[in-house]
């Protein structure tokens, strides 16, 4: 038996039954009033309000539904608390766990439906187990347990709002039972459904930021995490050893390492505390020693338009100045800025990125939940 079939098939059961609530209540926060023959959109709180009897037993049969599912995770996680101990609680015991393993006061669930006509990014984009930790933590629980012990006084808590939170954290505990996965590319990571069968939620796609970097999954806002196929991470990570390599070799050959001024000027660009790029901190030398501020402007300016740096790749399929353009008062700005494109072009000709198309483009990655 399927646990995860389990609680999917209860969490679509009512998801459906939410879906027919908006049947019969327009489910927005904002209305169109006409004054003065003017139509304007103000916000509008009551239908979110909106409470019965009907969405009061949806909302705690939805609670129900996340004690269930927080406490089937406690036990994967390793819970101290064993199976059938009745001192669990789901919300600081169970969701505190998962918290702390997973963060999943971080975890976003937007609202996709069409058929819920909300519009501030307050309803559209959930963070339904944030303080979940917490008793009473959350919106959906203060409701839920208000309804739970005190039906008839506390009735208006059963409203629509509680009840598509509850719902939201449901659906995202769901998925880490499902723990779904699958292998993509790196630019088809963001294409994915990542309703997963929902109607009415969907989640963030994970975070990547430069995996080829390191390939170390990263936590965001997505329960989702991403890493290269370890044979597809190999090939990359060897070219770019082969690529720093060269860059290293290169380096080091260098005359200049043996100049002191050349030395005083690295340690002065270290002093500023933001990432010295070395390469063109070399090229910035090099192209100043080559133009020195002795010469006259008319021999300067000759010099600089007919060297290696005025004349390299990257320099001449960027934005720079024209001869004409070049003045006694913009000059040393001038070199500079070349030089340092010049540098970039040092570092292509030997770093080649050739591992930028299999990052990219047909390295697999594989999309799961931890």
């Amino acid at each position: 038996m399927n646990k995860s079939d389990i609680f999917w098939q209860s969490y679509l059961s009512l998801e459906k039954e939410v879906i027919e609530v908006s049947k019969y209540i327009y489910i927005t926060d904002t209305i169109t009033v006409c004054r003065n023959g003017v139509e304007k959109e103000q916000p509008y709180k009551s239908q979110l309000e909106t409470f019965s009897p009907h969405i009061a037993d949806l909302l705690i049969r939805c609670c129900v539904q996340i004690e269930a599912v927080s406490k089937e995770l406690y036990f994967e996680l390793g819970g101290e608390k064993k199976r059938g101990n009745s001192t669990i609680q789901f919300d600081t015991d169970c969701l505190k766990l998962l918290d702390i393993n997973r963060e999943t006061h971080k975890k976003k669930v937007l609202v996709v439906a069409p058929f819920f006509n909300l519009t501030k990014e307050e309803n559209l984009v959930l963070r339904p187990l944030k303080e979940a930790h917490k008793h009473k933590g959350t919106y959906w629980e203060k409701s839920y347990q208000a309804v739970k012990h005190d039906r008839y006084a506390c009735l208006c808590c059963g409203n629509v709002k509680a009840l598509i939170h509850a719902l939201a954290a449901l659906y995202l505990l769901n998925l880490y039972v499902r723990k779904d996965s699958w292998v993509t590319t790196y630019k088809k990571i963001a294409e994915h459904d990542y309703s997963l069968g929902s109607s009415l939620f969907a989640v963030m796609p994970p975070k990547v930021e430069q995996l080829w970097y390191g390939n170390k999954p990263s936590q965001g806002e997505s329960p989702f995490v991403v890493a290269y196929e370890e044979a597809d991470y190999k090939r990359i990570e060897k070219i770019q050893r082969a690529e720093d390599e060269a860059l290293n070799n290169y380096w080091y050959q260098q005359p200049e390492l043996q100049e002191s001024a050349f030395l005083e000027k690295l340690q002065e660009a270290q002093k500023g505390g933001q990432r010295v790029m070395y390469f063109w901190e070399l090229a910035k030398y090099r192209l100043n020693k080559l133009l020195p501020s002795t010469l006259s402007f008319t021999e300067r300016k000759e010099l600089f338009i007919t060297s290696e740096a005025w004349n390299c790749w990257v320099n001449q399929h960027n934005q720079h100045l024209t001869p004409e353009e070049i003045t006694e008062g913009n000059i040393e700005k001038e070199i500079n800025e070349v030089a340092i494109r010049w540098g970039m072009d040092i570092m292509r000709r030997l770093q080649k990125l050739e591992w930028i198309p299999i990052a990219m483009d047909t390295g697999m990655c594989k999309v799961y939940i931890p």
